[in-house]
């Protein structure tokens, strides 16, 4: 293995366990990597404000990647290094369709969450511990999003019923400016089609001088796959699907067992 000069982790599933709490043992396991002189880099569809508290906090964290690559920030200048946005019509317009079904919608929006039901946004806040700020829910999302005239990082379709999501997906299938992943948890990730976590990891990469050969990169589910295929040393978590264990140079723990931590002390301190 190439000697390792940046760590890219997704959060929820995989630094974070099932309860969205990143452990002890992970965090003190993240603080030993920063102190070798390797980057950390979060990188999580979650969008910027709904950051990991435990992540946020550490004083070593310079870059993010959000949205599932949607955006990718220098934290410590405050600066967007990378951006790739659903247009303010296309996003209307699949909002518009996603609506007609009822369904449950969440949009990010410059770093911010909003949701279209109140019980989604204080599930949200509770589930999330704080770590997303709850807003007034606005029903009428396309109308939202129209009047503001700015472009979306990504939006999400919940629903209890896979059948449903699958319909929707193919009903958006049409619009080839866009990535469409289903989730394992209930939902429909969607965002513009560049903005994938290997595409943004590898900008990064090329702002820092680092070759993708010296990354290690940590996931679990669909939308990690283009940054575990990309980078020099993928690892899948206990808790991955088969897909993604099957790209992995190395499968540890769950996130309920601190896979992440047993990773970073097994392969990389």
């Amino acid at each position: 293995m190439k000697m390792i000069k940046l760590l890219a982790v997704d959060m929820d599933e995989t630094a974070v366990n099932s309860r969205h709490r990143m452990t002890k043992v992970t965090k003190e396991a993240l603080r030993e990597v920063y102190a070798k002189g390797i980057h950390v880099v979060p990188v999580t569809g979650r969008c910027l404000e709904g950051l990991p508290a435990n992540m946020r906090g550490m004083e070593e964290l310079s870059y993010i990647i959000t949205s599932n690559g949607a955006k990718v920030y220098n934290w410590k200048e405050k600066e967007v290094l990378y951006r790739k946005l659903i247009s303010n019509e296309t996003a209307c317009d699949v909002l518009k369709i996603c609506q007609q079904d009822a369904l449950g919608i969440a949009i990010h929006q410059e770093g911010k969450c909003y949701d279209n039901s109140k019980v989604q946004a204080l599930y949200r806040k509770l589930a999330y511990h704080g770590d997303f700020k709850m807003r007034e829910a606005i029903k009428d999302l396309c109308s939202f999003v129209k009047k503001s005239g700015k472009p979306i990082e990504k939006i999400q379709v919940f629903s209890g019923k896979k059948e449903k999501l699958e319909s929707i997906k193919n009903k958006l299938e049409p619009f080839d400016d866009l990535e469409l992943a289903i989730s394992t948890s209930g939902y429909i990730e969607i965002t513009q089609k560049d903005a994938q976590k290997g595409k943004a990891l590898e900008h990064l990469c090329r702002y820092l001088g680092i070759h993708m050969e010296e990354v290690m990169a940590i996931g679990d589910n669909e939308n990690d796959h283009s940054m575990l295929v990309r980078a020099g040393y993928p690892i899948a978590m206990g808790n991955a699907n088969e897909e993604i264990k099957k790209i992995a140079k190395y499968v540890t723990a769950s996130n309920d067992e601190s896979g992440v931590a047993k990773a970073i002390y097994e392969k990389l301190l």
